[in-house]
């Protein structure tokens, strides 16, 4: 009965609805018909503009009748608004192309005009359909333009929707940091103004940054921060869209059956509000699901549902996306034909709107059709022209599928020069990268931590409480017991909120005891959350210092059975070569070449030796002495190097130093190789200093230069076996120096900044 009763208050609304919608038609007619002059171009352009979405072929027909009466009696800002409707209608014929046309010749009559409310909206509208082009760096200048403008006016509602704009472009351009700041930037002016609506959306796309970075615990927070807000403001839209934000999170971490609640609470919503879109693209998600459990009948199903309704409601980003997720699951079952069919509905779809990543992604899949059923040709041919766009638009993970793909091709062909260079290009680009999922973890953690400091003036908030605890079961024991803590502050801040309640009927004293009891409780919780962030990010460190080791001791011994087998024959040639030319008499020419024989096995040799210094186990032994006395006789063995380069070299401890179980001759070439690099890296002289402080339990050494610098690119591999900028370098330098602190069961890492300067941080812990 109720489900009647509600379904038959939607209908009335929708009735309602499009009879408002009918009648202001209508009456925009009727004044287009009593009206001359100005008052009849102003009413056509109305009348233009309510046709947009309704009619876009009637919205051109008023547009054109608009601007030829304004031309007529020299009415200028009839014509701009008529040339932005005319525009307005292209774009929602998805005719991009004519639509900027037309949006940049209003502009520019506009900015002649002069007024500046009609010129923010030319901007807008320029900046909206550029990013439909994936024209993102146009988009940016347009939105910024507009934000100006904006500002200048003192239009704040405009301003948090502009910084919106731009926030989604750099999302787009995958600039994460410049995204974030200007997200957050449009969540504090809507804050202040009291916008809930805009507060709540600004909130979400904050949310879908942290997931791209894989910070699924931040991207959580931020979707439910959103989900209240639009649970406060009855904004059922919102509801389900943060629905289905938090389903996403659940299918990237393998929660599968979660996510599905989530998809199937988001699309009830959704069928309620009879959104067409909102239903087509939750089908689409669910189906995703499916096809991950390799259920490609249910999967199917889905994707059909979400195709025909995203044709329905004339979606061509959508139909583009569910024809070539059907297209997939038809490959998955080996029916190829269908697949074929989708496939080419799903790459036409995306020609007609320009997505060149669709574009590639689904020729690629047509290619691998054609691969699975040996037609190799054809396959060649989709994979070539999939890969000239991938490497337009830098995709990086299709490359390499496609290299890997096209290498296979010319294996089973039997024409292995080929798929050998095939080969090589998709090792270069894979080991490049790491894994993608590897990298996209690194950048993720990295970006976070970097857009959290850059931001951290601007947070005035922390939140202590999350209505949905279940992501926090996928963390350690002791982000466990970070949850516990935050519900049992939960239930204390409920209890002292009836408690506040009741006493404030009381009389105002009780008010001003509770208010002071809840900010002394809040105080606490702030600074547990500080500490288990800084225990998370502590953890974090550990993983990647672990990383490291397995990958140094891979290479270790990979280098220790080469330089095995190469040495004997090296020492042969080098013998050799010394018998000939200490017992013959030969040419010149012939003795010159005896010398370089000589001179070239000396430095491989040279080289051998680094390896097995690298790869063998090293003889540590721990005796009770002095790091002090290590750093000294390291400043001894540079000071004429240093003098020559016109480096001043100093050494500074903090009180007393004590002394502990080290391998002095290790722990001197450790700190001799940091030594070297410095001062490699001021070749025009320079300052090295060596600080020394004792802390609780460890000895800290910061070794600092004020030199060149390592690019940000470079820092993350310093460690790395073989890595050297230096053209006479063999790369080992650090990676033995790591090891060697590791021996000592202590740590070291790199801070850096190009034409500032390099500082080496090594903790020692005091063993004795």
């Amino acid at each position: 009965m109720k489900i009647k009763i509600f379904s038959l208050l939607l209908m009335m609304v929708i009735f309602v609805s499009l009879i408002a919608q009918t009648a202001e038609i209508d009456s925009l007619k009727a004044k287009v018909e009593k009206t001359t002059g100005r008052e009849k171009v102003d009413a056509m352009n109305q009348l233009s503009k309510a046709f947009w979405q309704i009619d876009p072929e009637k919205s051109k027909e008023n547009g054109n009748k608009a601007l030829r009466l304004s031309r007529k009696i020299k009415y200028k800002k009839g014509e701009a608004e008529a040339i932005n409707n005319v525009g307005g209608a292209y774009y929602y014929l998805n005719d991009y192309v004519t639509a900027v046309e037309h949006f940049i010749r209003s502009l520019k009559l506009r900015k002649k005009i002069g007024d500046k409310k009609d010129i923010i909206i030319a901007l807008n509208n320029l900046g909206i359909v550029q990013e439909s082009l994936n024209n993102y760096e146009q988009a940016l200048n347009y939105f910024i333009e507009s934000l100006k403008i904006e500002e200048e006016v003192g239009n704040k509602i405009g301003t948090a929707g502009t910084l919106n704009y731009i926030g989604i472009v750099y999302q787009n351009l995958s600039d994460y940091n410049k995204a974030l700041e200007y997200f957050r930037r449009a969540e504090h002016v809507y804050e202040e103004i009291g916008n809930k609506y805009g507060q709540a959306t600004t909130l979400d796309n904050i949310g879908l940054i942290f997931r791209v970075l894989t910070n699924y615990d931040k991207a959580i927070e931020y979707h439910l921060r959103a989900h209240k807000i639009h649970e406060e403001t009855e904004d059922k839209n919102g509801i389900a869209r943060s629905l289905g934000n938090i389903g996403m999170i659940y299918d990237d971490i393998g929660e599968r059956g979660k996510a599905l609640d989530y998809y199937h609470r988001s699309l009830k919503i959704e069928e309620e509000l009879d959104n067409q879109f909102g239903i087509a693209g939750k089908l689409n998600n669910i189906g995703i699901i499916y096809d991950d459990l390799k259920q490609y009948d249910i999967a199917l199903k889905y994707y059909i549902n979400s195709h025909d309704l995203y044709k329905e409601i004339s979606n061509p980003n959508g139909v583009a996306d569910a024809s070539n997720n059907i297209g997939v699951a038809y490959k998955n079952q080996k029916k190829y034909s269908q697949a074929l069919q989708y496939l080419h509905e799903s790459l036409a779809s995306y020609k007609m709107i320009g997505r060149k990543k669709g574009i590639a992604a689904t020729l690629n899949n047509i290619a691998t059709v054609y691969k699975d059923t040996k037609q190799f040709s054809q396959a060649l041919d989709y994979f070539r022209r999939a890969l000239i766009i991938a490497e337009e638009i830098k995709v990086r993970d299709l490359q390499i599928e496609i290299y890997e793909n096209i290498s296979d091709i010319f294996s089973i062909k039997k024409d292995y020069k080929t798929s050998l260079h095939y080969y090589k290009l998709y090792s270069s680009i894979k080991d490049s990268t790491f894994t993608k999922e590897r990298m996209e973890i690194i950048s993720g953690m990295q970006t976070t931590y970097e857009v959290e400091l850059l931001l951290e003036d601007q947070e005035k908030e922390i939140v202590l409480l999350q209505k949905d605890n279940e992501i926090y079961k996928l963390r350690s024991d002791k982000q466990n017991l970070a949850l516990l803590l935050l519900v049992f502050g939960l239930f204390i801040l409920i209890v002292i909120g009836f408690i506040f309640f009741y006493r404030y009927t009381l009389n105002k004293k009780a008010k001003i005891k509770l208010e002071k009891e809840v900010e002394e409780r809040t105080h606490d919780l702030k600074k547990t959350n500080i500490k288990l962030t800084k225990e998370i990010q502590e953890r974090k460190q550990l993983q990647n210092q672990l990383m490291r080791s397995e990958r140094l001791a891979g290479v270790g011994e990979l280098a220790a059975g080469i330089a095995h087998e190469i040495r004997n024959p090296l020492g042969n040639i080098s013998s050799s070569a010394q018998i000939c030319l200490s017992k013959f008499e030969h040419p010149k020419e012939v003795q010159q070449f005896l010398e370089i024989i000589q001179e070239d096995s000396d430095k491989a040799n040279y080289i051998i030796k680094g390896l097995l210094d690298f790869a063998n186990p090293r003889d540590v032994k721990f005796k009770k002495g002095s790091i002090l006395k290590v750093l000294k006789n390291v400043i001894k063995r540079i000071d004429a190097r240093c003098q020559e380069k016109n480096i001043v070299v100093s050494l500074n401890s903090n009180g007393k130093i004590l002394d502990s179980l080290i391998d002095a001759k290790w722990l001197e070439q450790a700190f001799l190789n940091l030594a070297v690099n410095a001062i490699n890296a001021m070749p025009d002289g320079g300052q090295l200093k060596f600080d020394v402080e004792q802390k609780m339990n460890y000895i800290q050494v910061i070794c600092a230069d004020n030199g060149q610098g390592i690019s940000k690119k470079n820092l993350s591999k310093i460690f790395d076996p073989f890595f050297t900028t230096r053209e006479d370098g063999v790369g080992l330098g650090l990676s033995l120096t790591h090891q060697i602190f590791e021996d000592h069961k202590g740590s070291i890492r790199i801070e850096s900044k190009e034409k500032i300067g390099t500082e080496a941080i090594v903790e020692i812990p005091i063993q004795t």
